[in-house]
């Protein structure tokens, strides 16, 4: 189905885990007409998660690509992870998204993972989707005013929860929409019925009306001079309505709120509206390249000054076992075409076949054009690259356009990996490419010493589907224990000179400011990631150079020979982390002719430098953790956190909203929302209102097996989440630990 630009909705899904991210997804995939039956996140037949671990787990763990067609528009939708070791997942999806749905479990309300990745994706407009209101415990109203406290926005709402009273319980059954003012009724998930509102039905959406009315007359007049007209909010035309909802939405101002219930087939098709009605199209969102650009409202966003030339992302890789290597693109600006010839870093690539996926079921194109997402097989082409195309065939080999990149967070957890057999490296060393192009958060290093394999991650879960991605890869690999990823790092400023061969080169290796504007301003400096840096001075005047040999052969020389030495720290061989190397000068002889000399010279030097242990500490990966808990058991976790896991306190919240949300919490307050009847006969949780929040700093050693331990000493009231906050230096008494536990 071809459509034109404005009608293309690239969207995605976010959530906390088992909120009903995927089963939304297959909803909307089997009301569109692209599956015929409706997947089973429980029986592990979904669409969506189509990975061996996916389906074992009932968990979403890579972003699956799905096409769907949707009241003449085509809604590209992105269904991501909500486990927070798969942020990375996230943070790669945002970056070809237009918009986002945030799907919310009625009963749990906001969780922490919603949380972090709602301030991720700040500024891109979103929708919310309160789900699962048909359990026992849903509460739409108190839902909303966690909306407005934890994440800090307006809402609007655009339909609420209707239901129908069997016994003394109320039953979820439709929604009113307060938009269109409507009723929607479905008969067992099946048969929808629209009736006009009447009694209690109309009454509350005059009220939802006014509410919504009133949001959206801070941000658009024509609201606020069609409502001076009549007084009346209900008779303000509903396109009018619409309108507003878009340019709120557009501009950040406030989210529409829509809710239902995805496994009994409640709220989905409204939903999808909404997408379309409210959610930006490419032609509403400026791409974030590092080149001007001008809007083709027919064609969507071009090159300025070259309309001709294609910009595309290469955002995700997959192995297909039949198909071959899958690369998933969006298209910025042109567009891609089936058996020709892009460029990646220069480099011409062929390529054959184009597609566009509904989720494993590839459908072919000939084209893929601006403001679109498609796959194109070839494994030529990695995560993060930026693909250029030229419709009238020119080479553009010097061009120095790119997508802003994907930063890839560190990796903290280590697993140490050996081939069966000696004839079992090669398969291993083949499927380990295959995972590091499928998923760049992953990290493979190899022990120089030992010869050993290590495979870093974000977490215990994303290594252990590692693991199981190697099986299904066929590697016959003997495994380690999962351990904690140290670094080592030097104290007092060292330096060295070396001479030998014709060469002399001295270098002094320091601690590295944290903050980069404390850095010298006269030096390239060189990025050996973990926050190492090589400084290199401009070419000096003073040194005594080679008159043939360029400058830039020698410094490469000694860039070379500090990657390799830098591997390995004094204390445990352990990579070093937050070190800046400045090279304080070369004198080369006449009749030096290599090079490669000055790579042994480099290498030596720091062996000297690194000799001495007592210059050295080692630092560990520190997690910011938060856990929201009731009044009763702070004190218990709080002992636990800080005497058994050598944790700090930062604070101690209310867990209503952090401080810097309290303009939020009133206008959570004041915000109108529907009566809750499903609360009325359950025990009312009081977390949100009495529960705390406590924050503290923890060594990710000690989190290990955390949330078994917190569940025992909370009974299983209490939640958490965590980040990575950072690398830090342990103290004399920690450090004599890790020495023995290696």
């Amino acid at each position: 189905m071809k459509v034109p630009i404005s009608r293309i909705r690239n969207i995605g899904i976010i959530a906390h885990i088992d909120a009903g991210k995927t089963t939304t997804t297959e909803r909307m995939l089997f009301y569109s007409g692209l599956t015929s039956r409706i997947g089973n996140v429980d029986q592990g037949d979904t669409v969506t998660d189509f990975l061996p671990a996916e389906r074992a787990r009932g968990i979403t763990i890579q972003s699956a690509a799905t096409t769907i067609p949707w009241n003449s528009h085509r809604i590209n939708l992105i269904d991501t992870p909500g486990h927070a070791d798969f942020t990375f997942e996230v943070i790669r999806s945002l970056k070809v998204l237009d918009g986002v749905v945030t799907i919310l479990d009625a009963v749990a309300g906001v969780e922490a993972q919603t949380e972090k990745v709602w301030k991720q994706s700040m500024t891109t407009p979103k929708l919310i989707f309160v789900n699962k209101m048909d359990r026992e415990g849903a509460g739409y109203g108190r839902t909303v005013k966690e909306i407005v406290a934890k994440l800090g926005t307006k809402v609007l709402l655009c339909n609420v929860p209707l239901f129908s009273t069997v016994g003394r319980q109320p039953r979820f059954t439709g929604v009113l929409d307060v938009v269109n003012q409507k009723v929607i009724r479905w008969d067992e998930g099946d048969k929808v019925s629209v009736e006009e509102p009447e009694g209690d039905s109309l009454a509350e959406i005059t009220k939802c009306r006014e509410s919504l009315v009133e949001t959206l007359g801070e941000v658009d007049e024509a609201v606020v001079d069609a409502f001076l007209e009549t007084e009346d909010y209900m008779k303000i035309p509903n396109d009018l309505i619409q309108r507003a909802i878009r340019k709120s939405t557009l501009e950040n101002h406030a989210v529409p709120v829509l809710c239902g219930a995805s496994f009994k087939n409640i709220g989905v098709q409204p939903l999808m509206d909404a997408v379309n009605s409210y959610l930006p199209s490419p032609v509403d969102i400026t791409p974030d390249l590092n080149t001007d650009l001008v809007l083709n409202k027919e064609n969507g966003f071009q090159v300025k000054g070259n309309d001709k030339l294609s910009i595309a992302l290469a955002f995700k890789v997959t192995t297909d076992p039949i198909r071959g290597v899958m690369v998933f693109v969006r298209v910025y600006t042109g567009k891609l075409v089936s058996n020709s010839t892009i460029y990646v870093h220069g480099e011409p690539v062929k390529i054959g076949k184009l597609l566009i996926m509904n989720a494993n079921v590839p459908q072919e194109v000939s084209e893929i054009t601006a403001g679109n997402i498609g796959v194109i097989v070839s494994d030529k082409i990695k995560t993060g690259d930026t693909i250029l195309f030229n419709t009238q065939k020119k080479k553009i080999k010097d061009t120095d356009l790119v997508v802003n990149p994907i930063e890839v967070p560190p990796p903290v957890f280590t697993i140490s990996l050996e081939p069966r057999t000696s004839g079992d490296k090669r398969s291993m060393d083949d499927a380990l490419e295959v995972l590091l192009r499928e998923d760049p958060s992953l990290k493979v290093t190899v022990d120089e010493e030992s010869g050993q394999t290590l495979l870093s991650g974000m977490g215990e879960l994303h290594l252990e589907i590692a693991k199981g991605r190697l099986d299904d890869l066929k590697a016959k690999v003997e495994l380690g224990k999962i351990m904690v990823s140290y670094k080592e790092t030097i104290l007092e400023k060292a330096s060295g000179e070396k001479e030998q061969d014709g060469v002399k080169l001295s270098i002094s290796i320091e601690q590295n400011p944290q903050e980069a504007s404390k850095l010298p301003k006269n030096m390239r400096y060189v990025d050996l990631s973990d926050h190492n840096y090589l400084a290199v001075p401009y070419e000096p005047k003073d040194w005594n150079l080679h008159k043939l040999m360029p400058y830039e052969t020698l410094t490469n020389a000694i860039i070379s020979g500090t990657i390799s030495s830098i591997q390995r720290g004094p204390i445990l061989k352990l990579p070093l982390h937050s070190v800046l190397v400045t090279i304080d000068s070369i004198d080369v002889a006449d009749d030096f002719q290599d090079a490669t000399v000055l790579i042994n010279v480099t290498r030596q030097l720091f062996a000297q430098l690194l000799s001495s242990s007592d210059n050295f500490n080692i630092m560990e990966p520190m997690m910011k953790v938060s856990v929201e808990v009731s009044p009763e058991d702070i004190g218990s976790v709080i002992q636990d956190l800080t005497s058994v896991r050598k944790g700090v306190i930062d604070s101690i919240d209310e867990d209503e909203a952090s401080s810097s949300l309290a303009e939020f919490k009133l206008i959570s307050e004041n915000q109108y929302v529907p009566y809750d009847p499903t609360l009325e006969f359950i025990k009312l949780r009081t977390d949100f209102t009495t529960g705390q929040k406590i924050n503290a700093q923890v060594p990710l050693k000690e989190m290990i097996g955390y949330l078994p331990k917190l569940r025992a000493l909370t009974q299983g009231r209490a939640t958490y989440h965590m980040e990575f906050k950072g690398m830090e230096q342990v103290t004399a008494e920690r450090m004599k630990e890790i020495v023995e536990e290696y």
